[in-house]
């Protein structure tokens, strides 16, 4: 096989990692600082009582800021670009997280997590349109995975870091603001290129929702499953007797079984029609959410592993969904369509711990999974019956990933190279 060929058969896959290499490392280090701070406020507000209506209410206004951001942020992201837009809200993360040492309380910590939630609203939006302007439908799933990968990784990695000091001292949370402001060095400093400039079309709920139904009510009704476990999971853990080791290892396990599955998941994706694995996960899920019911009083390792499974099926729903939507749209719509998805899971994700919150009052700790898994077995019968057949997505692309300056060139050595009569 020839340079060219080799060339041109990357490009036609679709995986051109190298232009998201810095977005990718500096998203890693973002997002093991935010998974350490999101685990260390929830045992930090468990250790100071604050109930689990409160912190389910706490945890309920990350997500409410992260809705807010995905409302108002696009504007600013086509205005300022996407470096600017991931620095700005990384640093303003960064500050949150040493301002909950201020003062330690709910009246303090709530409008903390708003702010945060709206931060962290902006650096995805940011993200997602920047990895989907790299994607060609033959492989859009394999690389919001790899996205989804990073995304576990770091986050379990951030779970491993509540073992490093006390959570009701100071050094997690400097911790916390280290990671992030490390954040900004890879995407500012280091090559990367961001998106070409492309008109942006704007996406209503109604016109996403025509465009793909599935996808709209997927990302709700996983956001709302799984919002549940990211604002009360390690309250969970707390209450069934783990202690710190234990909670850090079961949110580990949660988010390593993501980081096993996400890219088969997504591999499946770009070959098999995409509700049908939508619905398996759904469906992979909501098992494993039952099988948690059942083990509050089980072994550990058997808990792990049904947290393994419940992380590695249920998480990366959101991505499927995702892929499957972004299959219909131009690159236009990209960002209108991503800050309707946004949207929409965030609302799921703001009213899961709220909602959770009064599962586990009621039906007691398993009250938390119980629901996620009826949530779960809705979503995978509505991928089932989708009534838009999936189309054949093909191996082929007419042209690199949306890159500038390194599109054109390569698409015209392409070019030159297919017109070539053969023997010359």
């Amino acid at each position: 096989m020839s340079a060219i060929e080799t060339v041109k058969e990357a490009c036609t896959r679709g995986l051109v990692l190298a232009p998201v290499g810095a977005l990718l490392l500096s998203v890693a280090l973002l997002l093991m600082g935010n998974g350490l701070l999101g685990t260390l406020l929830v045992v930090r507000a468990g250790q100071e009582d604050f109930g689990s209506d409160t912190i389910g209410a706490m945890m309920s206004v990350y997500f409410a800021g992260y809705t807010l951001g995905a409302i108002f942020l696009p504007r600013l992201i086509v205005s300022v670009g996407h470096i600017r837009t991931f620095a700005g809200f990384a640093a303003i993360a960064s500050m949150t997280a040493l301002l909950h040492l201020a003062q330690v309380s709910p009246w303090a910590w709530v409008p903390l997590r708003a702010l945060t939630g709206l931060g962290y609203a902006g650096m995805i939006l940011a993200t997602e349109s920047w990895l989907n302007a790299h994607a060609v439908p033959s492989t859009r799933g394999q690389l919001l995975s790899i996205f989804g990968v990073v995304s576990m990784g770091s986050w379990a990695l951030g779970q491993a870091l509540l073992n490093v000091a006390p959570p009701n001292g100071v050094a997690l949370f400097l911790i916390v603001s280290l990671l992030i402001s490390a954040a900004v060095v890879p995407i500012t400093l280091l090559p990367s290129r961001a998106p070409a400039d492309v008109d942006q079309e704007p996406v209503s709920f109604r016109a996403l929702y025509a465009i793909s139904p599935l996808a709209s009510a997927g990302v709700f009704l996983a956001g709302l499953a799984i919002g549940g476990f990211w604002g009360l999971g390690p309250d969970f853990a707390q209450q069934i007797g783990l202690g710190i080791g234990g909670i850090s290892a079961f949110m580990a396990a949660v988010l390593a079984g993501a980081l096993v599955l996400q890219w088969p998941l997504g591999w499946l994706s770009d070959r098999l029609p995409r509700n049908l694995i939508i619905a398996a996960a759904s469906l992979g899920a909501a098992a494993a959410a039952t099988g948690l019911v059942f083990s509050t009083e089980a072994a550990l390792p058997i808990l792990l592993v049904a947290a393994a499974l419940f992380g590695g099926f249920a998480i990366p729903i959101y991505s499927l969904c995702v892929a499957y939507a972004n299959d219909s749209l131009s690159p236009g719509q990209m960002l209108g369509a991503a800050r309707g998805l946004l949207l929409l899971n965030g609302l799921g994700t703001a009213a899961g711990p709220l909602v959770g919150g009064f599962a586990m009052r009621t039906a007691g700790p398993s009250g938390l999974f119980l629901y996620a898994a009826i949530l779960l077995a809705v979503l995978m019968a509505c991928a089932l019956p989708s009534p838009r057949a999936s189309r054949g997505r093909d191996t082929a692309s007419t042209r690199c990933p949306h890159t500038p300056a390194f599109t054109p060139s390569l698409n015209s050595i392409l070019q030159g190279q297919d017109t070539k009569p053969k023997g010359a």
